[in-house]
């Protein structure tokens, strides 16, 4: 007779050194497929639950890959939970299909719908967590997975037991572990026949490889699974160096920004990390190490305007001593061309807003990066608003004429915001450019009849209220 656990116990410890499970009157929603390891989650959960006032649901997804079995599976779970007196919901969809339309493999797929009903369960159910039932063969077979594929030490700590919501309660617990106390409870269970397909990797891993490390070493599993907890523990104590340094960056506009300087001057593994974490507030979350190379090179090289363009619409840029990250939906907009044919209000495709009044240049005329007053008999309708234009020039008051191009670079303005600077012209030359203030010639003199021009970037509404 083999010496069996008491999975309930273990289960009950494991949760609480993570802190997985919800307080009396909180909710759990268990993933449930039918198979061994999720009857056994389920069980321990329900018996947790009793002792701890938590409410249990479950959550089946059938993902109609195996016709009749398939069906047959939704069937157990929900004759189980309705004499368990469980909630169930069911959830269905199409993977193979989905699949082909979207062009990515049948387990990706299966995973990215089967947690999206999930997300949506505990969302409808108002449940705390959700409870998946990895174990610790799972967690050595993901582990040897990202081996073969090439990992760093994020992917050598195998599956988190807590990620957000989702907690994993028999992480610790080995299969066989699993299957004999099943066994001994009583507890039926269905089996996946696509287990035994070797088309795909985790199963020919499962069969074939695992056995072999089983051999050479029979506490495999467990010994891996403990020397995970250390992993875990250098790599969070990187995680935490990494989120101390990114805590200078600012995020606005959907672009997340940082002094080059502070990446340049860290070590590299916790230098990789802080541009994952700042790719992280922009919700981008997948990035190679080639990809995260480039970004650390670039916050260390000496160009003050370089970009790079990066997979799946990301782009990186300096602004001299800073970097920008920045997905292509939150790019500086351009501005298109615009004609003025007089006096009033003009909202610009950009977002921004310029506004035009004809009235007498006060004793102090406004002289600023976005704001003027303009000599008024100077000035032929329509102006024209548009971006600058190689030779464009201006003389600022004070000082003598130059390129915009050279003002721009001298005033320190990065390029990518030079982009969403628009240019006030009439036909006999440049009014004023924004981001640098007017040009001096044009300026009106106190006393003097005048246009006042005033551009209202976009995301400052509160301005549109003043008045002058």
């Amino acid at each position: 007779m083999k010496n069996l656990i008491d999975l309930a116990a273990q289960g009950a410890a494991f949760a609480d050194k993570y802190d997985m499970l919800p307080g009396e009157g909180g909710s759990v929603l268990c993933a449930l497929s039918g198979g061994a390891d999720s009857m056994a989650l389920l069980t321990v959960l329900e018996r947790l639950a009793k002792e701890r006032g938590f409410t249990l649901y479950a959550a089946h997804f059938n993902h109609q890959l195996r016709g009749e079995e398939s069906q047959r599976d939704e069937e157990f779970v929900a004759d189980w939970c309705q004499k368990r007196g469980i909630q169930l919901e069911i959830g269905r969809g199409d993977v193979a299909a989905q699949a082909q339309e979207e062009g990515r493999s049948v387990e990706e797929t299966a995973r990215a719908m089967r947690y999206g009903f999930l997300t949506e369960a505990a969302r409808t159910l108002e449940a705390e967590k959700i409870a998946t039932a990895h174990n610790a063969d799972d967690n050595a077979e993901t582990l040897l997975l990202h081996l073969v594929r090439g990992t760093g030490l994020d992917g050598l700590t195998g599956i988190p037991p807590v990620r957000g919501i989702l907690i994993r309660p028999l992480l610790a617990t080995t299969r066989q572990q699993i299957e004999d106390w099943l066994q001994q409870e009583g507890i039926p269970h269905v089996e996946d026949s696509s287990n035994q397909q070797d088309v795909y990797a985790r199963n020919r891993l499962r069969r074939e490889v695992m056995p072999v490390l089983r051999e050479l070493n029979p506490s495999f599993v467990t010994t891996l699974s403990a020397n995970l907890v250390h992993l875990r523990q250098d790599r969070d104590l990187l995680h935490s160096m990494a989120e101390k340094a990114v805590k200078t960056a600012q995020v606005a506009d959907g672009r997340v920004t940082i002094s080059a300087r502070t990446l340049v001057g860290l070590p590299h593994p916790i230098a990789v990390r802080a541009i994952k974490q700042l790719l992280a507030k922009i919700d981008r979350f997948e990035i190679s190490s080639v990809h995260l190379e480039q970004i650390i090179a670039l916050a260390a090289g000496s160009s003050p305007s370089a970009t790079i363009n990066l997979p799946d619409g990301l782009f990186a840029w300096r602004e001299y001593e800073k970097l920008v990250l920045c997905p292509s939906s939150a790019m500086p907009s351009g501005f298109s061309l615009r004609l003025l044919t007089g006096p009033g209000a003009f909202a610009l495709d950009n977002g921004w807003v310029i506004e035009i009044k004809e009235t007498v240049c006060p004793d102090v005329p406004a002289q600023s990066e976005l704001e003027w007053h303009i000599d008024r008999d100077t000035v032929t309708f329509p102006l024209v608003l548009r971006a600058r234009q190689v030779g464009d020039q201006l003389r600022l008051p004070g000082r003598r004429a130059k390129t915009l191009k050279k003002w721009y670079i001298d005033e320190k303005i990065p390029r990518q915001r030079r982009e969403n600077l628009p240019v006030l012209a009439d036909e006999t030359g440049l009014l004023a450019a924004a981001g640098l203030g007017p040009n001096y010639p044009r300026l009106a003199q106190p006393g003097q009849p005048a246009l006042y021009i005033r551009l209202i970037p976009k995301h400052r509404p509160e301005e549109r209220n003043e008045t002058r």
